[in-house]
Protein backbone atom coordinates (compact mmCIF):
# COMPACT_ATOMS: atom_id res chain seq x y z
CA UNK A 1 0.00 0.00 0.00
CA UNK A 2 1.53 3.46 -1.27
CA UNK A 3 1.87 5.35 2.21
CA UNK A 4 3.92 8.65 2.37
CA UNK A 5 4.17 11.26 5.40
CA UNK A 6 5.91 14.25 5.59
CA UNK A 7 6.74 17.11 8.50
CA UNK A 8 8.34 20.60 7.75
CA UNK A 9 8.74 23.28 10.55
CA UNK A 10 10.83 26.84 10.13
CA UNK A 11 11.50 28.03 14.13
CA UNK A 12 12.78 31.26 13.56
CA UNK A 13 12.96 32.43 17.40
CA UNK A 14 13.93 29.01 18.89
CA UNK A 15 17.41 31.21 18.66
CA UNK A 16 15.84 33.52 21.46
CA UNK A 17 15.84 30.50 23.82
CA UNK A 18 17.99 29.28 26.53
CA UNK A 19 20.28 26.57 25.37
CA UNK A 20 17.93 24.04 27.87
CA UNK A 21 14.69 25.54 26.54
CA UNK A 22 15.58 25.30 22.61
CA UNK A 23 17.27 21.52 23.43
CA UNK A 24 13.48 20.71 25.54
CA UNK A 25 11.39 21.73 22.33
CA UNK A 26 13.52 20.09 19.69
CA UNK A 27 13.40 16.99 21.59
CA UNK A 28 9.86 17.37 22.01
CA UNK A 29 8.68 18.16 17.93
CA UNK A 30 11.00 15.08 17.20
CA UNK A 31 9.16 12.57 19.73
CA UNK A 32 6.24 14.29 18.79
CA UNK A 33 7.31 13.50 15.02
CA UNK A 34 8.42 10.00 15.99
CA UNK A 35 5.34 8.89 17.65
CA UNK A 36 2.84 10.17 14.83
CA UNK A 37 4.93 8.57 11.88
CA UNK A 38 4.94 5.35 13.97
CA UNK A 39 1.66 5.79 14.20
CA UNK A 40 0.92 6.33 10.62
CA UNK A 41 3.06 3.81 9.26
CA UNK A 42 1.05 1.34 11.82
CA UNK A 43 -2.43 2.81 10.50
CA UNK A 44 -0.89 1.69 7.01
CA UNK A 45 -0.01 -1.53 7.27
CA UNK A 46 -3.02 -2.56 8.94
CA UNK A 47 -4.88 -1.12 6.53
CA UNK A 48 -2.93 -2.99 4.04
CA UNK A 49 -3.75 -6.34 5.85
CA UNK A 50 -7.33 -5.56 5.54
CA UNK A 51 -7.66 -4.60 2.30
CA UNK A 52 -5.81 -7.72 1.02
CA UNK A 53 -7.90 -9.73 3.74
CA UNK A 54 -11.14 -8.61 1.96
CA UNK A 55 -9.74 -9.24 -1.75
CA UNK A 56 -8.55 -12.75 -0.81
CA UNK A 57 -12.29 -13.25 0.84
CA UNK A 58 -14.33 -11.71 -2.27
CA UNK A 59 -11.70 -13.56 -4.53
CA UNK A 60 -12.45 -16.88 -2.36
CA UNK A 61 -16.69 -16.57 -3.22
CA UNK A 62 -16.00 -17.76 -6.42
CA UNK A 63 -12.51 -19.58 -7.08
CA UNK A 64 -10.03 -18.38 -9.25
CA UNK A 65 -11.12 -18.92 -12.32
CA UNK A 66 -14.82 -18.03 -11.68
CA UNK A 67 -13.69 -14.14 -9.80
CA UNK A 68 -10.72 -13.76 -13.13
CA UNK A 69 -14.28 -14.56 -15.07
CA UNK A 70 -16.24 -12.32 -13.71
CA UNK A 71 -13.60 -8.92 -13.54
CA UNK A 72 -12.91 -9.53 -16.97
CA UNK A 73 -17.16 -9.70 -17.73
CA UNK A 74 -17.39 -6.25 -15.20
CA UNK A 75 -14.31 -4.85 -17.82
CA UNK A 76 -15.54 -5.39 -20.61
CA UNK A 77 -18.97 -4.07 -19.77
CA UNK A 78 -17.43 -0.81 -19.05
CA UNK A 79 -15.51 -0.37 -22.36
CA UNK A 80 -18.44 -1.67 -24.17
CA UNK A 81 -20.63 0.97 -22.17
CA UNK A 82 -18.24 3.87 -22.80
CA UNK A 83 -17.67 3.06 -26.48
CA UNK A 84 -22.09 3.82 -27.16
CA UNK A 85 -21.69 7.17 -26.73
CA UNK A 86 -18.95 7.92 -29.00
CA UNK A 87 -19.50 10.46 -31.70
CA UNK A 88 -21.58 11.29 -33.47
CA UNK A 89 -23.78 7.87 -32.74
CA UNK A 90 -23.66 8.69 -29.13
CA UNK A 91 -24.55 11.95 -29.38
CA UNK A 92 -28.30 11.18 -28.79
CA UNK A 93 -28.04 7.92 -26.69
CA UNK A 94 -29.67 7.54 -23.34
CA UNK A 95 -27.10 7.17 -20.97
CA UNK A 96 -29.59 6.25 -17.98
CA UNK A 97 -31.01 4.09 -20.37
CA UNK A 98 -28.11 2.44 -21.70
CA UNK A 99 -26.58 2.37 -18.19
CA UNK A 100 -29.13 0.17 -16.64
CA UNK A 101 -28.83 -2.39 -19.80
CA UNK A 102 -25.15 -2.61 -18.74
CA UNK A 103 -26.14 -3.48 -14.99
CA UNK A 104 -28.60 -6.11 -15.73
CA UNK A 105 -25.74 -7.71 -17.70
CA UNK A 106 -23.52 -7.38 -15.39
CA UNK A 107 -26.31 -8.84 -12.29
CA UNK A 108 -26.72 -11.67 -15.06
CA UNK A 109 -23.26 -13.32 -15.34
CA UNK A 110 -23.13 -12.23 -11.62
CA UNK A 111 -25.95 -15.34 -11.08
CA UNK A 112 -24.20 -17.11 -13.85
CA UNK A 113 -21.26 -17.61 -12.40
CA UNK A 114 -23.18 -17.99 -8.67
CA UNK A 115 -21.92 -15.05 -6.84
CA UNK A 116 -23.59 -14.03 -4.01
CA UNK A 117 -24.43 -10.27 -3.61
CA UNK A 118 -25.52 -10.95 0.28
CA UNK A 119 -21.93 -12.64 0.69
CA UNK A 120 -20.24 -9.90 -0.88
CA UNK A 121 -21.86 -7.16 1.49
CA UNK A 122 -21.25 -8.99 4.19
CA UNK A 123 -17.57 -9.14 3.74
CA UNK A 124 -17.54 -5.43 2.76
CA UNK A 125 -19.95 -4.49 5.64
CA UNK A 126 -17.74 -6.11 8.21
CA UNK A 127 -14.67 -4.51 6.90
CA UNK A 128 -15.96 -1.13 6.49
CA UNK A 129 -16.76 -1.02 9.94
CA UNK A 130 -13.14 -1.99 10.49
CA UNK A 131 -12.00 0.26 8.46
CA UNK A 132 -13.35 3.69 9.74
CA UNK A 133 -12.51 1.97 13.71
CA UNK A 134 -8.52 2.25 12.25
CA UNK A 135 -8.61 5.38 9.93
CA UNK A 136 -10.71 7.72 11.23
CA UNK A 137 -9.39 9.39 14.51
CA UNK A 138 -11.41 9.21 17.92
CA UNK A 139 -14.07 11.65 18.03
CA UNK A 140 -14.24 12.31 21.36
CA UNK A 141 -11.31 14.31 21.74
CA UNK A 142 -12.58 17.08 19.22
CA UNK A 143 -14.59 19.98 20.28
CA UNK A 144 -16.74 22.15 18.24
CA UNK A 145 -15.70 25.40 16.63
CA UNK A 146 -18.23 28.31 16.49
CA UNK A 147 -19.40 31.16 14.23
CA UNK A 148 -18.71 34.27 16.43
CA UNK A 149 -21.42 36.37 15.16
CA UNK A 150 -23.91 33.90 15.82
CA UNK A 151 -22.45 32.95 19.06
CA UNK A 152 -20.90 36.76 20.26
CA UNK A 153 -22.15 36.32 24.03
CA UNK A 154 -20.25 33.17 24.10
CA UNK A 155 -17.22 34.83 22.83
CA UNK A 156 -17.04 38.16 24.60
CA UNK A 157 -17.53 36.08 28.06
CA UNK A 158 -14.30 33.81 27.07
CA UNK A 159 -12.01 37.16 28.09
CA UNK A 160 -11.96 40.18 28.96
CA UNK A 161 -10.03 41.30 25.66
CA UNK A 162 -13.28 41.00 23.55
CA UNK A 163 -14.85 43.89 25.03
CA UNK A 164 -13.35 45.44 21.99
CA UNK A 165 -12.96 43.90 18.29
CA UNK A 166 -9.20 42.81 18.55
CA UNK A 167 -8.52 44.08 15.45
CA UNK A 168 -8.67 47.75 16.87
CA UNK A 169 -5.89 47.51 19.52
CA UNK A 170 -6.75 46.35 23.26
CA UNK A 171 -5.35 49.19 24.80
CA UNK A 172 -8.39 49.93 26.62
CA UNK A 173 -8.22 46.88 28.67
CA UNK A 174 -5.07 46.12 30.72
CA UNK A 175 -4.57 42.66 32.45
CA UNK A 176 -2.77 42.54 35.93
CA UNK A 177 0.56 41.75 35.15
CA UNK A 178 1.21 39.55 38.41
CA UNK A 179 -2.10 37.57 37.86
CA UNK A 180 -0.76 34.50 36.55
CA UNK A 181 -4.09 32.85 34.09
CA UNK A 182 -3.58 36.24 32.34
CA UNK A 183 -3.52 36.15 28.58
CA UNK A 184 -1.42 36.52 26.03
CA UNK A 185 -2.35 38.00 22.35
CA UNK A 186 -0.57 36.92 19.73
CA UNK A 187 -1.73 38.20 15.81
CA UNK A 188 0.26 38.70 12.40
CA UNK A 189 2.18 38.71 11.32
CA UNK A 190 3.88 35.51 12.38
CA UNK A 191 7.18 34.22 11.43
CA UNK A 192 7.55 30.20 12.66
CA UNK A 193 5.66 27.63 10.63
CA UNK A 194 4.81 23.73 10.64
CA UNK A 195 2.99 21.84 7.79
CA UNK A 196 2.94 18.01 7.19
CA UNK A 197 1.06 15.75 5.50
CA UNK A 198 0.13 11.64 5.57
CA UNK A 199 -1.47 10.30 2.62
CA UNK A 200 -2.55 6.57 2.07
CA UNK A 201 -3.67 4.74 -0.93
CA UNK A 202 -4.52 1.57 -2.46
CA UNK A 203 -5.16 0.29 -5.63
CA UNK A 204 -5.47 2.81 -8.80
CA UNK A 205 -6.07 5.59 -6.40
CA UNK A 206 -4.79 8.90 -6.40
CA UNK A 207 -3.80 10.82 -3.74
CA UNK A 208 -2.51 14.77 -3.02
CA UNK A 209 -2.31 17.75 -0.72
CA UNK A 210 -1.93 21.17 -2.27
CA UNK A 211 -0.23 23.62 0.63
CA UNK A 212 -1.48 27.18 1.52
CA UNK A 213 0.85 28.84 3.83
CA UNK A 214 1.72 32.56 4.53
CA UNK A 215 3.18 33.19 8.02
CA UNK A 216 3.28 36.75 8.06
CA UNK A 217 -0.43 37.30 7.13
CA UNK A 218 -1.49 34.29 8.89
CA UNK A 219 -2.87 32.46 6.24
CA UNK A 220 -2.87 28.45 6.41
CA UNK A 221 -4.98 26.44 4.37
CA UNK A 222 -5.01 22.33 2.29
CA UNK A 223 -6.30 21.40 -0.80
CA UNK A 224 -6.66 17.41 -0.49
CA UNK A 225 -7.92 15.61 -4.08
CA UNK A 226 -8.70 11.55 -4.01
CA UNK A 227 -9.42 10.22 -7.53
CA UNK A 228 -10.30 6.73 -8.83
CA UNK A 229 -10.84 6.86 -12.59
CA UNK A 230 -11.33 2.94 -13.16
CA UNK A 231 -12.55 1.30 -9.94
CA UNK A 232 -11.68 -2.54 -9.42
CA UNK A 233 -12.04 -4.33 -6.42
CA UNK A 234 -12.37 -2.65 -2.79
CA UNK A 235 -10.18 0.18 -2.71
CA UNK A 236 -9.31 2.94 0.24
CA UNK A 237 -7.39 6.29 0.54
CA UNK A 238 -7.19 9.03 2.65
CA UNK A 239 -5.27 12.34 3.10
CA UNK A 240 -4.51 14.59 5.95
CA UNK A 241 -3.00 17.92 5.19
CA UNK A 242 -2.28 20.80 8.43
CA UNK A 243 -0.66 23.83 7.75
CA UNK A 244 0.03 25.59 11.33
CA UNK A 245 1.68 29.29 11.98
CA UNK A 246 3.77 28.71 15.10
CA UNK A 247 5.41 31.30 18.24
CA UNK A 248 7.27 31.29 21.40
CA UNK A 249 4.96 31.38 25.02
CA UNK A 250 6.48 31.40 28.53
CA UNK A 251 4.80 29.81 30.75
CA UNK A 252 4.52 32.47 33.89
CA UNK A 253 2.86 28.94 36.12
CA UNK A 254 2.84 25.26 35.63
CA UNK A 255 -0.61 23.79 33.97
CA UNK A 256 -2.73 23.53 30.86
CA UNK A 257 -2.30 25.51 28.32
CA UNK A 258 -5.66 27.58 27.02
CA UNK A 259 -5.42 29.03 23.59
CA UNK A 260 -8.51 30.76 21.94
CA UNK A 261 -8.37 31.29 18.35
CA UNK A 262 -9.96 33.58 16.07
CA UNK A 263 -10.08 32.48 12.48
CA UNK A 264 -11.54 34.03 9.61
CA UNK A 265 -12.56 31.41 6.46
CA UNK A 266 -11.83 32.74 2.84
CA UNK A 267 -12.87 29.12 1.38
CA UNK A 268 -14.23 26.14 2.69
CA UNK A 269 -15.50 23.99 -0.24
CA UNK A 270 -16.54 20.31 -0.11
CA UNK A 271 -16.92 18.19 -3.58
CA UNK A 272 -17.52 14.29 -3.62
CA UNK A 273 -19.02 12.59 -7.17
CA UNK A 274 -19.44 8.78 -6.97
CA UNK A 275 -20.52 7.55 -10.27
CA UNK A 276 -21.32 3.45 -10.58
CA UNK A 277 -18.97 1.49 -12.75
CA UNK A 278 -20.35 -2.11 -12.18
CA UNK A 279 -20.19 -5.10 -10.13
CA UNK A 280 -20.81 -5.43 -6.18
CA UNK A 281 -20.87 -1.68 -6.19
CA UNK A 282 -20.74 0.53 -2.63
CA UNK A 283 -18.90 3.34 -1.88
CA UNK A 284 -18.52 5.88 0.70
CA UNK A 285 -16.62 9.43 1.79
CA UNK A 286 -15.94 11.58 5.12
CA UNK A 287 -14.49 14.76 4.74
CA UNK A 288 -13.71 17.31 7.71
CA UNK A 289 -12.07 20.27 8.49
CA UNK A 290 -10.89 21.38 11.91
CA UNK A 291 -9.08 24.55 13.52
CA UNK A 292 -5.79 22.83 15.56
CA UNK A 293 -3.27 23.80 18.32
CA UNK A 294 -0.45 21.98 19.68
CA UNK A 295 2.44 22.58 22.02
CA UNK A 296 5.91 21.56 21.31
CA UNK A 297 6.85 19.48 25.12
CA UNK A 298 7.41 16.60 26.10
CA UNK A 299 4.13 17.00 28.45
CA UNK A 300 1.89 17.17 25.66
CA UNK A 301 1.71 14.11 23.56
CA UNK A 302 -1.14 14.94 20.65
CA UNK A 303 -2.00 18.12 19.02
CA UNK A 304 -5.96 19.58 20.11
CA UNK A 305 -8.69 19.84 17.40
CA UNK A 306 -11.62 22.15 16.94
CA UNK A 307 -14.21 20.52 14.15
CA UNK A 308 -15.35 23.13 11.78
CA UNK A 309 -17.03 21.98 8.38
CA UNK A 310 -17.91 18.39 7.17
CA UNK A 311 -19.53 16.21 4.65
CA UNK A 312 -20.31 12.37 4.26
CA UNK A 313 -21.86 10.63 1.69
CA UNK A 314 -22.63 6.89 1.33
CA UNK A 315 -23.57 5.21 -2.11
CA UNK A 316 -24.91 1.20 -2.46
CA UNK A 317 -24.58 1.81 -6.02
CA UNK A 318 -26.57 5.19 -7.42
CA UNK A 319 -24.82 8.18 -8.81
CA UNK A 320 -23.69 10.87 -6.29
CA UNK A 321 -22.58 14.33 -7.04
CA UNK A 322 -22.24 16.77 -3.96
CA UNK A 323 -20.81 19.96 -3.40
CA UNK A 324 -21.17 21.62 -0.60
CA UNK A 325 -19.75 24.99 1.26
CA UNK A 326 -21.11 25.04 5.40
CA UNK A 327 -18.67 28.20 6.13
CA UNK A 328 -19.11 31.51 5.22
CA UNK A 329 -16.51 33.42 3.47
CA UNK A 330 -15.50 36.24 4.98
CA UNK A 331 -16.76 35.49 8.56
CA UNK A 332 -14.94 35.32 11.57
CA UNK A 333 -15.13 31.90 13.36
CA UNK A 334 -13.51 30.52 16.79
CA UNK A 335 -11.83 27.51 18.74
CA UNK A 336 -11.07 27.29 22.79
CA UNK A 337 -8.76 24.47 22.84
CA UNK A 338 -6.46 23.27 25.54
CA UNK A 339 -3.32 21.15 25.60
CA UNK A 340 -3.79 17.59 26.16
CA UNK A 341 -0.74 18.10 28.78
CA UNK A 342 0.59 20.57 31.46
CA UNK A 343 3.69 22.75 30.92
CA UNK A 344 5.75 23.64 33.43
CA UNK A 345 6.47 27.17 34.52
CA UNK A 346 9.46 29.94 33.31
CA UNK A 347 10.04 27.25 30.44
CA UNK A 348 9.69 28.57 26.80
CA UNK A 349 7.65 26.44 24.46
CA UNK A 350 6.53 26.28 20.69
CA UNK A 351 2.95 26.85 20.16
CA UNK A 352 1.56 25.93 16.78
CA UNK A 353 -1.85 27.38 15.57
CA UNK A 354 -3.72 26.38 12.18
CA UNK A 355 -6.17 24.08 10.38
CA UNK A 356 -6.37 20.21 9.56
CA UNK A 357 -8.39 18.83 6.59
CA UNK A 358 -9.15 15.09 7.41
CA UNK A 359 -10.26 13.38 4.02
CA UNK A 360 -11.18 9.30 3.81
CA UNK A 361 -12.87 7.17 1.15
CA UNK A 362 -14.19 3.98 0.28
CA UNK A 363 -15.14 2.58 -3.14
CA UNK A 364 -15.64 -0.72 -4.63
CA UNK A 365 -16.42 -1.29 -8.76
CA UNK A 366 -17.20 2.84 -8.65
CA UNK A 367 -15.44 5.68 -9.77
CA UNK A 368 -14.73 8.31 -6.89
CA UNK A 369 -13.36 11.66 -7.15
CA UNK A 370 -12.94 13.57 -3.63
CA UNK A 371 -11.93 17.52 -3.15
CA UNK A 372 -11.75 19.57 -0.40
CA UNK A 373 -10.42 23.32 -0.06
CA UNK A 374 -10.33 25.23 3.29
CA UNK A 375 -8.04 28.25 3.72
CA UNK A 376 -8.35 30.57 7.14
CA UNK A 377 -6.55 34.21 8.08
CA UNK A 378 -5.61 33.30 12.12
CA UNK A 379 -6.43 36.89 13.38
CA UNK A 380 -5.60 36.67 16.55
CA UNK A 381 -4.43 33.20 18.86
CA UNK A 382 -5.02 34.70 23.20
CA UNK A 383 -3.30 32.22 25.02
CA UNK A 384 -2.80 31.61 29.28
CA UNK A 385 -2.11 28.94 31.59
CA UNK A 386 -5.88 27.66 32.32
CA UNK A 387 -7.07 28.35 35.95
Amino acid sequence: MPHSYSTTRSLPFLTNFSTKDRQAAERAFSKQDQQRRKANESRAQKADQLVEGVQRQLHNLLGARKFAQLREGIQRERLACRDLFQPPQGLNRDYAKQHKASKQRIDALVRKLGASRPKVRKIVSAADAKLEALLIPDDRKVVSGYNLRNNLSKWTKLSPLHHFPLPWGWAQFEEDPNDPHRWFLFQPPFFGFLFSDDIITTGDFRADRLLYLHPPSGLVGNECTMDLDDAGDWNVAHVIGEAQIAFAFTPPIAGLVEVLIDAQSTIGTHHIEIEDEFGFSDAWCRQNNYLMMNVLHANVPEHSLAHMSNLDEDSGGDDVTTNRENLTRGQHYFAQLFSSGPVPAGQSVIITVGTRSFDICYSNDMELHSRTNFQWFISSVEVRIAP
